[in-house]
């Protein structure tokens, strides 16, 4: 399962999304020559929903002890009957349960939104590699950025009980991350620190490595970008969070 221009030559994509956690240096230089991402995308998507999966019950529940502030926020909500709000409810615990089956799209809308920053930071850095190149690394940085991410973050809320889970901010704080630094912080700010935990700076180091390697751009510009994939990260995050 691999995607590669017909002047490459071939290479194993699994092997590829493999080195991007034991050898990632190797790994974004194969990219480079032969960009490949079907198999990364197809172990990012299992991984990550696994990892929702697990995570759904702690998702609803913290969404249901969130919701009466949730209408209190809101005056559509808050003036509307008891039932009715009951019946809002229910609608988007709906989307809630059942989010885990979506997140191949999430999983495609943030690999192209990586991409896309890498290539502006490319043009910055002056380097040569093309959208196709960019796409490639982005799809098998997501092992880590996503797929890992998802799997972590569903075993802990499996191991620490959906009934541990007491607000939206509690799912975002369950990983150790910058957000539990600011323990006080309201949920936008709380939302938008959870990426900045091991695996989104993992992942914002193999930005930097593909950048350098893959767009060969310098390290300076390289770091940028990694860092500017995290703060997007965080602010699309906070800009969803309810």
């Amino acid at each position: 399962m691999s995607v590669s221009t017909s002047t490459a030559p071939k290479v194993n994509g699994a092997n590829t999304a493999l080195n991007v956690i034991t050898a990632p240096r190797e790994a974004f230089e194969t990219l480079r020559t032969a960009p490949t991402w079907g198999w990364a995308l197809l172990i990012s998507a299992v991984l990550g929903a696994i990892g929702q999966y697990l995570a759904t019950p702690a998702t609803v529940h913290a969404f249901q002890m969130s919701w009466p502030a949730q209408v209190a926020a809101n005056p559509a909500l808050a003036g509307m009957s008891p039932e009715q709000q009951q019946n809002q409810l229910n609608i988007a615990l709906g989307f809630v349960k059942w989010s885990w089956l979506f997140s191949p799209i999430t999983l495609l809308i943030a690999c192209l939104l990586t991409a896309v920053v890498m290539l502006i930071f490319k043009a910055i850095g002056r380097g040569d590699a093309g959208f196709k190149q960019l796409w490639c690394a982005s799809v098998n940085i997501s092992i880590v950025s996503f797929g890992i991410y998802s799997l972590i973050n569903g075993l802990i809320a499996m191991v620490r009980g959906a009934s541990s889970y007491g607000s939206m901010a509690d799912a975002y704080r369950a990983m150790p991350s910058l957000a539990w630094l600011v323990p006080g912080a309201g949920l936008k700010m709380t939302a938008f620190l959870a990426p900045f935990n091991v695996t989104g700076i993992w992942s914002a180091v193999l930005v930097a490595m593909a950048m350098i390697y893959v767009a060969r751009t310098s390290k300076a510009i390289g770091a940028a970008c990694g860092v500017a994939v995290l703060v997007v990260s965080g602010a699309l995050i906070a800009l969803f969070a309810r």
